[in-house]
């Protein structure tokens, strides 16, 4: 029987409720009930979006903390959101890629008119997924599951409610999955990964069958040089960043590097591509994303910034965000080791302009 039958028959909440709650106490991570429910329509909603072709011929890639977390299982927390991104040149739908840029960053009038048309193109595309998606809920025979275009978003978020039949004891957590959507960015290059829910370990529970998706996910290399560009991001632009839910960033980071996941120098495509990608689709005051083509990439704010991320990370740790048994380390710590890799990357890349002249 597969898990999601459960939910078609209001009679057998009360037994879904009590798997959910064997899980929690079996899983070897620790996972509390309601993250493992969650993650089953995480899992599935991939599963429509990739097995089933949602997404038809543009190349979409998954990456962000769910990919880090269900992919290479390189962070130990809960990674709620769906985050993807498109192809630019696809939703574009232009033929000549390398002249479509061009064209795009010519000028200051040219970037926002790219802005406008891939907002455009993003929201109605978005819209058209929407209605692809109830149109499979709707088979499920599954009531209160749904997606919706959140308003005011430009295309760029889905929100899609599924029943609980868990209680969530936190603020930190959405009720919902989110599906987080780019139209600016790259959606290659892309690696096949074969995802299962969080339930399928439990061997108590294997006669019952899980979600699974075999999807894209963005290349490591790339998704490292999207987070050190981040990182960078936050601790330079001269506008005070939202702190909330922001210190899951340097976390990520962090594990990366201490699990050795992927070398920041070993592919100079990906650095490249990813800082002109930066500079010319998300400039922001205060921001050189080159600097860190020169040695002087910045992964430590100031002091008072700093803080205030601290705060954020100890209400990730209230959150339940972490696994049980792989709490996190104090901020300070995870900052020292940021500071110490921050120096390691910066002094490579300037040996290496000095030996040869580039990364």
């Amino acid at each position: 029987m597969h898990i999601l039958e459960f939910y078609r028959d209001p009679q057998k909440k009360e037994e879904l409720k009590q798997l959910l709650i064997l899980a929690a106490q079996k899983h070897p991570d620790g996972l509390p009930d309601f993250f493992l429910e969650k993650d089953l329509w995480v899992t599935e909603i991939l599963r429509l979006l990739y097995d089933e072709h949602l997404f038809g011929d543009y190349s979409v890639a998954f990456k962000g903390g769910t990919a880090l977390s269900k992919c290479w299982k390189v962070i130990d927390r809960f990674s709620e959101d769906i985050d993807l991104s498109i192809h630019w040149a696809d939703l574009a739908e232009v033929d000549d890629e390398a002249a479509a840029w061009d064209q795009s960053i010519k000028s200051g009038n040219q970037r926002q008119k790219f802005r406008k048309n891939q907002t455009t193109r993003l929201t109605e595309w978005s819209g058209e997924l929407v209605e692809k998606l109830n149109k499979r809920f709707a088979e499920y025979g599954i009531e209160q599951l749904c997606a919706e275009l959140e308003p005011d978003s430009a295309g760029e978020k889905i929100n899609i409610q599924f029943p609980k039949v868990t209680d969530g004891d936190s603020n930190y957590h959405l009720d919902y999955v989110l599906l987080e959507f780019g139209g600016r960015n790259r959606g290659q290059p892309t690696v096949e990964h074969t995802i299962e829910s969080y339930m399928s370990a439990i061997p108590e529970l294997q006669e019952l069958k899980f979600p699974q998706a075999k999807v894209q996910v963005y290349d490591p290399s790339y998704i490292m040089w999207e987070k050190l560009t981040a990182l960078h991001q936050y601790s330079t632009m001269e506008k005070e960043p939202s702190k909330h839910r922001l210190a899951r960033h340097w976390y990520d980071v962090d594990c990366m590097l201490q699990k050795s996941a992927v070398d920041p120098l070993a592919n100079e495509q990906a650095i490249f591509d990813v800082v002109e990608m930066k500079k010319q689709r998300w400039a922001e005051k205060g921001v050189d994303y080159e600097a860190a083509l020169r040695g002087e990439l910045k992964l430590v704010p100031n002091a008072r910034r700093l803080s205030e991320i601290a705060k954020d990370h100890e209400s990730s740790i209230e959150g339940r965000m972490f696994f049980v048994d792989r709490q996190p380390d104090v901020f300070e710590e995870i900052v020292r080791r940021l500071s110490l890799a921050q120096d390691r990357i910066n002094n490579e890349i300037v040996m290496a302009l000095k030996n040869d002249g580039g990364v």
